[in-house]
């Protein structure tokens, strides 16, 4: 009886480290359907469901921990489904081969991240479509349309993004939350990019790690938390910075001399962050040096930072290339002082200060025409 009760308590005890899921994927008889894992910044395949004649499949997901983690059923490439499971829990999936039709059971941090994904994807459609539209009235200089479209654009995305706070508002405790936070309009529109927006994110973690302290999604989200707040100390600081209008960094030049960004003070000029790592950054390069040219008589100066850690492949890169502006680079790579007191989260990424150290443009900047359009405003 001793020995009943004790594996009687074994088992009761005893933790359900797997979730099930259930496939019915029509279109896809006897086919491999990819079950891939969000692993923080990247995706990796954990195992794959083979369908019967009738298109059904099922398995058994092997999962470390208790915490949440988003998952993907994929076919032929295709997102098919976007689930969020823990352990113990066993969801339905039916859908056809092109994601469409999709019914998902056994989950509701599931079905909210259906709700999420849907109403991003009408925003996308509604967005394209208008996009189209308006790069039609330019093209044919109608300007009191394009004008209009413009601004129909505008409402559209911030609608999105108020009707996405609402509901993140309404599911505190939702980690699906985590996941929307990274939602772009149009894959190039961040719905949460604003100076203030870490303090949602901050609430959505706040929330969140009550219940599950451990993820690692949630540790990566505290990162991005921390980068928002130094974009707040960053504005802080230009604000404030009296009689040095931004603030100092100083780096060594290709010949081992430190050269101080505030050297520049007076001038109008570029503070840029790349790489050469990036082959489209060195290219990249060549169209800056044309604007270099064409406005270095007007005063302009460039500070560019190279974010790489071999110093020596860095300084050929610049001699090769015969950049005729300040470059450096200090070797230390994503570790460098520079990084943190700029708030760059990713490169390239460029500023454009005119001569009083306002800054009249920053951001991701890779477009020639909207780059010679910041300098004319920096250098008048």
């Amino acid at each position: 009886m001793l020995l009943a009760l004790a594996a009687l308590m074994a088992v009761g005890c005893s933790k359900n480290n797997s979730a099930t899921i259930s496939a019915n994927v029509e279109g896809a008889a006897k086919k491999d359907i990819i079950v891939a894992q969000l692993a923080v910044s990247q995706m990796r395949a954990v195992d794959t469901l083979k369908t019967g004649d009738n298109c059904m499949a099922k398995g058994e997901i092997a999962m470390a921990g208790e915490e949440p983690n988003f998952y993907y059923l994929v076919y032929n490439g295709k997102r098919l489904a976007s689930l969020i499971l823990k352990p113990g829990d066993n969801v339905s999936v039916k859908v056809d081969t092109l994601g469409k039709g999709l019914v998902i059971e056994g989950s509701e941090e599931s079905l909210l991240l259906q709700h999420y994904e849907n109403a991003l994807a009408q925003v996308n459609a509604e967005f394209n479509a208008l996009s189209a539209k308006f790069a039609e009235a330019v093209d044919k200089k109608e300007t009191a349309l394009a004008k209009d479209l413009s601004a129909q654009l505008g409402r559209l995305y911030i609608k999105h993004r108020q009707a996405t706070i609402k509901k993140i508002m309404e599911n505190p405790y939702a980690f699906a939350n985590v996941q929307v936070l990274y939602q772009s309009v149009a894959n190039q529109l961040p719905v949460f990019s604003a100076e203030k927006d870490f303090l949602l994110m901050q609430r959505v973690h706040d929330s969140l790690a009550t219940i599950y302290p451990g993820s690692v999604y949630l540790k990566s989200l505290q990162g991005q938390i921390k980068s928002g707040q130094n974009a707040t100390l960053l504005a802080d600081k230009i604000a404030k910075a009296g009689e040095e209008s931004f603030p100092n960094i100083s780096l060594p030049d290709i010949n081992a001399k430190n050269v101080d960004l505030s050297s520049l003070e007076g001038k109008p000029f570029i503070l840029m962050f790349w790489t050469i790592t990036e082959a489209s950054q060195k290219m990249f390069n060549n169209d800056l040096k044309e604007l270099y040219r064409k406005y270095s008589g007007n005063g302009l100066e460039i500070y560019q930072v190279s974010l790489d850690v071999d110093k020596t492949a860095w300084a050929t890169a610049v001699k090769e290339q015969e950049l005729p502006w300040i470059s450096v680079c200090d070797g230390k790579g994503s570790a460098s002082p520079s990084i943190a007191t700029y708030n760059i989260a990713t490169i390239p990424y460029m500023f454009v200060f005119n001569k009083n150290g306002d800054i009249v443009a920053r951001g991701n900047l890779t477009n020639k025409g909207e780059i010679e359009a910041a300098i004319k405003k920096a250098v008048k």
